[in-house]
């Protein structure tokens, strides 16, 4: 069996699948694969995937259930130790694996920055920040510091975890979940893949935030996390705001969150900690923002 296997689903990706799949090929290491899912496309995508002659491609067909069926059923085609991911629209980075099986050796998932391309404009990448094991947990407390297609993992940790659930959020979701499993996470500052947007994923993403903002089990999930490491259970921010409570509950829930977050981060050492303090302040600015108060209330009550 292969060490490495790289999953990708893919559905009706036919203009962008060709150069997903040959960068992915470029960069894998020794003893590695790639294992591509068909997602029920009925356009191009299984034409081109044909086209593509290599030894270490597998495609293999998805039940058409979506997303987190499709991953699920990518884990279940394989037993390697380690899986990685890659979407349909982007592009690997050389080097991306080799650095991630490295980290992999004291982490048991590992994700990487990116350089990020709209439509065919210079892909730019972002500020080359990495972030630690002892702080990951905190920063899925505020949002989710990093991108599905760069993450690798023991494949082992993944399927303990029970895999990928049908939620909005499919990997927010897990994520999660791994972190109040004591999974060790990091994020390393270097790059891994071209991540292309596009304006049909913009105009999706809208009705796609809400239905993660408000699903109950990714809620739970939070909350344990949140129990895990602040020592209660909190409200995710995003959920908060579209939350049925009036503007003074909201902030109120929020100067709780504040409180316990700055507390618990203490243990954190500089400059991870002030990362952290900076990043709950521009979530607190915007739940500020979503419910039209000042920011001097929440302030006031921490």
């Amino acid at each position: 069996m292969p060490r490495l296997s790289v999953l990708l689903p893919a559905r009706n990706a036919s203009t962008s699948i060709g150069d997903a799949v040959r960068s992915t090929l470029a960069d894998l290491p020794d003893d590695a694969e790639l294992i591509v899912g068909d997602d029920a496309s009925t356009d191009g995508t299984p034409e081109v995937l044909a086209g593509i002659d290599d030894l270490r491609l597998r495609v293999i067909s998805c039940p058409g259930r979506g997303l987190s069926a499709a991953l699920n059923t990518l884990l279940d085609a394989t037993d390697s130790e380690f899986v990685a991911r890659m979407d349909a629209d982007d592009v690997v980075i050389r080097g991306r694996f080799h650095r991630q099986m490295r980290a992999l050796r004291t982490a048991d998932t590992v994700f990487t920055t990116v350089a990020t391309q709209h439509g065919s404009g210079v892909p730019r990448p972002a500020w080359p920040v990495g972030i630690g094991a002892g702080e990951f947990g905190f920063h899925l407390l505020l949002t989710n510091p990093v991108a599905h297609s760069t993450m690798a993992a023991r494949r082992a940790t993944i399927v303990d975890a029970g895999g990928y659930r049908a939620v909005p959020s499919e990997d927010y979701d897990l994520w999660l979940r791994l972190q109040s499993r004591g999974a060790r996470m990091r994020r390393l500052a270097t790059p891994g893949l071209v991540y292309r947007v596009h304006a049909d994923q913009v105009t999706a993403a809208d009705g796609w935030r809400m239905s993660s903002w408000q699903d109950d089990r990714t809620q739970q999930a939070f909350a344990e996390l949140s129990e895990r490491l602040l020592g209660v259970p909190q409200m995710r921010i995003s959920s908060l705001a579209v939350a049925p409570l009036t503007r003074g509950a909201k902030l109120a829930r929020m100067a709780d969150f504040d409180r316990h977050f700055r507390s618990a981060v203490r243990r954190v050492p500089l400059p991870a900690r002030a990362a952290l303090l900076r990043r709950l302040a521009a979530r607190a600015e915007w739940l500020w923002q979503r419910t039209d108060a000042t920011p001097g209330l929440i302030g006031a009550a921490t």
